[in-house]
């Protein structure tokens, strides 16, 4: 899987470099939004336990190159916060299983890099979109966060349980407004999949009892204001 991001990446990168170098256009922008994100565990986390999608921000910067006038190739670089909470018999107290609630926390810097595809709508400044392609992340703080019933909270680093590396499939569809000339604004809804499992060998051990892999997934709403250079 990650040779094939490779591969992809590179292709990406010399069609980039070639179309801009034959001075097609070149689009400048910000963006921001919300995260559902939630952690897919396998095995599954159990009877008696439930999960919940864990709500966080994402902003970040947008580098757009159009090859024509319909398609784009369109980097990301994001901040973005990942997780999910879990509810149920979780602890032990030294005596008996006791209920209570686990939080992971994540944040990672994101790069998609996906394909644009718009479709103009004719006597209207309002053009649909789609796009699809992978996602590069590169952890930057895993925390869990344990608030066991009746007893003390507690909080754990993650960092030598996660993968410092993340890759994922990122797509979606949407919509962008022309306000004037040559400034873009956006909405968005696309959805992220997880490819890879992100525990580490140590992380395989310390989530042993309960699953031994688990992928990051998340949907997310974004705006993006966009510059046509």
């Amino acid at each position: 899987m990650k040779k094939i991001f490779s591969i992809i990446l590179v292709i990406i990168c010399l069609v980039s470099y070639n179309n801009t170098i034959a001075q097609f256009g070149l689009n400048l922008g910000i963006k921001a939004g919300s995260n559902f994100s939630t952690l897919s565990f396998d095995p599954d986390i159990g009877q008696g336990r439930s999960k919940s999608s864990a709500m966080g921000g994402e902003f970040g910067g947008i580098i757009s190159f159009d090859i024509t006038s319909v398609l784009a190739i369109q980097v990301e670089p994001t901040y973005a916060q990942e997780g999910c909470s879990l509810n149920g018999p979780l602890f032990f107290d030294g005596v008996n299983i006791v209920n209570g609630k686990t939080s992971y926390n994540l944040e990672y810097l994101e790069i998609p890099i996906l394909v644009k595809l718009k479709i103009p709508l004719p006597t209207t400044s309002l053009s649909p979109f789609v796009f699809l392609g992978p996602k590069i992340g590169k952890l930057l703080s895993s925390k869990e966060k344990d608030e066991p019933t009746g007893l003390a909270s507690s909080e754990i680093d993650l960092k030598d349980y996660i993968n410092s590396k993340n890759f994922s499939v990122e797509f979606g569809a949407g919509a962008e407004y022309k306000l004037v000339n040559n400034i873009l604004i956006s909405l968005d809804l696309r959805y992220s999949l997880g490819t890879e499992n992100i525990l580490t060998n140590k992380g395989e051990q310390y989530f042993g009892i309960m699953s031994q892999k688990i992928k990051t997934t998340g949907l997310q709403i974004v705006a993006e204001a966009i510059i046509q250079i």
